[in-house]
């Protein structure tokens, strides 16, 4: 029989079992309060400054922001409401055991967040590789579409397999992520979920930014003058530049926080001794895919110049009434 304690989560080896340590749940409150919160306040920034708004840049920056303040209030949820140990034995105890025990909503934010964060690469790709096409092309209908295919997706992709996999056992336990027809089946799906939600992202990443910054180099080497046309050029090409290397290290910072995770499970799930899911290794890499939810805010705020900008514009805003009201 299987029981909880052998269930695992198949798309980042997060462990299903009843409970977590106290600092694993001490850990998560703290990382999905940060990530609800400093995501909260991108979100609350960019929206305060019409200009921002009107970006496409921006747009995809709010969806993010929201997907990963979502993975944030998900994190502290799911560790407040863990299973206690009881049977189940109803079809609502099935439901619970199926979408929320598993941990679902979290994987489908974060597999939201991460395509969004392809999304959002391939618009700056768009706007300095194919600059003509970005601005005759590219509408606000199109980046909405392409914002619900993206949570769209992200749900799909993960309920398509993990609501399967779970259930309630004979003896009234909920296992999750072991129901399958066989090990192949298994070790199958994990290899392919990887591909689609790791590696296939970050193969796009390095091709999108490789692309773009060979695209800037050379035209920094071909135009030159100063004359007025010209400088503003350049200021637009360093806000340009500004954002792009910005995005550069949030996209540097998915591949840190998720590559040691999903590297660690393909060696699992390729049968290799010594990759077991019960080690503090493992929870060490389920800690650093948690952070990726909460560590962008804190880049636009040391990076990017036009959110610094509306940033402190929005505080001092806020401030000023009430020290003039003293």
């Amino acid at each position: 029989m299987i029981t909880t304690e052998q269930s695992f989560n198949i798309s980042t080896g997060y462990r299903g079992e009843v409970g977590t340590t106290t600092v694993m749940q001490y850990l998560t409150y703290i990382i999905g309060g940060l990530g609800l919160f400093g995501n909260g306040f991108v979100i609350v920034v960019i929206l305060s400054e019409r200009a921002m708004r009107k970006q496409f840049t921006n747009g995809y920056i709010i969806n993010q922001s929201v997907v990963d303040a979502l993975c944030g209030l998900c994190l502290i949820l799911s560790t407040a409401f863990e299973n206690d140990g009881r049977k189940f034995d109803t079809v609502l105890d099935e439901i619970y055991c199926r979408i929320w025990l598993t941990k679902a909503p979290i994987w489908c934010f974060f597999v939201s967040s991460t395509y969004n964060l392809i999304a959002l690469t391939f618009e700056r790709y768009l706007s300095i590789v194919h600059p003509v096409w970005h601005k005759t092309k590219l509408t606000k209908g199109k980046v909405v579409a392409s914002m619900v295919l993206i949570w769209t997706f992200g749900i799909f992709l993960n309920l398509v397999y993990i609501v399967p996999t779970a259930g309630i056992t004979a003896d009234g336990d909920c296992t999750a992520y072991t129901i399958w027809p066989n090990l192949l089946t298994q070790r199958a799906v994990g290899v392919l979920i990887i591909f689609i939600q790791f590696l296939m992202p970050l193969c796009l990443l390095i091709l999108f930014y490789s692309k773009m910054f060979f695209v800037l180099r050379h035209r920094v080497s071909s135009e030159g003058g100063h004359s007025p046309g010209q400088r503003k050029k350049d200021v637009l090409a360093g806000a340009r530049k500004n954002i792009l290397k910005t995005l550069a290290i949030v996209a540097g910072c998915f591949v840190f926080c998720w590559i040691s995770n999903q590297v660690y499970f393909l060696l699992y799930n390729l049968g290799l001794k010594g990759f077991g899911l019960a080690n503090s290794f493992h929870s060490f890499t389920i800690v650093l895919v948690f952070i990726n939810c909460c560590i962008n805010p804190l880049i636009y705020f040391v990076k990017y110049e036009q959110f610094q900008k509306a940033a402190k514009t929005l505080i001092l805003r806020r401030t000023t009434p009430n020290l003039l009201s003293q």
